[in-house]
């Protein structure tokens, strides 16, 4: 792998966040576009790379706060026999360089003249409520990546919860916290776009991927993918943990670095 190829791989790597040797889905391998690689090149280029090559791919990617986790058939359910499935994440050990903006999440939420704070509101809150949708209905753990198979929801359902959400907040009337004050400005089909929003921008990140065994009667359901999954366990290490010691008020008599997660091991990966 030269520099060129390897330039070239990265460059898929950005654009969708995962590549695998044998899709064991049921997709379609990801063919070959203007001035990208196809799916089956970039898998190949990393399958076949030296030792070297592989260290200097490491450190092109450290350089923007990335890594390549590498999972192997029987690491995780989906991952077809003999293939093997690349996942790019953020490495949390790494300083996120500027060039990775909010921008898109942004103007993908904005309906009217809304602040970045009351976008970000709104991204949180539908954030949470997908995992409540793909974690916590299923009494499933974020440790829990091997069972991403099974976690899916439709947008009417995420459409209720935020509802439901909104009525709660209502509820606590002046008590409400100032930060959720812009939720209750919703209007008309307000939820349901952004929800439509909100899924979109999950596939376009690989988080998502639309469920192929046909929709259900409440709409196209939505399934987590491996990639979803993993990116979601390392959140809940490295950014959600202290979260377990501060609901159990213990995080100030520990002595524990408020930076420093609690809760779960690290997991161990491959790396390329």
């Amino acid at each position: 792998m030269n520099m060129t190829e390897m330039g070239e791989v990265v460059a898929y790597l950005l654009r969708y966040r995962s590549a695998e040797r044998q899709p064991g889905s049921g997709r379609k391998r990801r063919a070959a576009r203007e001035g990208q690689l196809s799916e089956r090149d970039v898998c190949a280029l990393i399958d076949d790379a030296s030792d070297a090559e592989r260290e200097a791919l490491r450190d092109f990617l450290a350089g923007q706060g990335l890594r390549l986790r590498v999972l192997e058939a029987g690491d995780y359910p989906g991952i077809a026999p003999g293939s093997r499935y690349y996942a790019l994440l953020p490495d949390p050990e790494l300083e996120q360089p500027p060039l990775y903006t909010r921008e898109p999440v942004f103007d993908a939420l904005r309906l009217r003249q809304e602040s970045r704070g009351e976008l970000a509101q709104w991204y949180l809150q539908l954030w949470l409520l997908m995992h409540t949708l793909l974690y916590t209905r299923y009494n499933r753990a974020l440790s829990d990546v091997s069972r991403y198979q099974e976690a899916t929801f439709t947008a009417p359902e995420l459409v209720e919860l935020m509802r439901d959400q909104l009525e709660a907040l209502r509820g606590l009337g002046e008590t409400v916290p100032e930060a959720n004050l812009s939720l209750l400005d919703e209007r008309g089909e307000d939820i349901s776009r952004r929800v439509r929003a909100f899924i979109d921008l999950q596939v376009r990140a690989g988080l998502l991927e639309p469920l192929r065994e046909g929709a259900e009667e409440g709409g196209e359901v939505w399934q987590q993918s491996l990639l979803g999954a993993l990116e979601s366990e390392q959140v809940g290490i490295h950014q959600l943990g202290h979260l377990q010691a501060l609901a159990e008020g213990t995080l100030e008599d520990s002595g524990v670095d408020r930076d420093e997660p609690r809760g779960e091991p690290r997991a161990e990966e491959g790396e390329a």
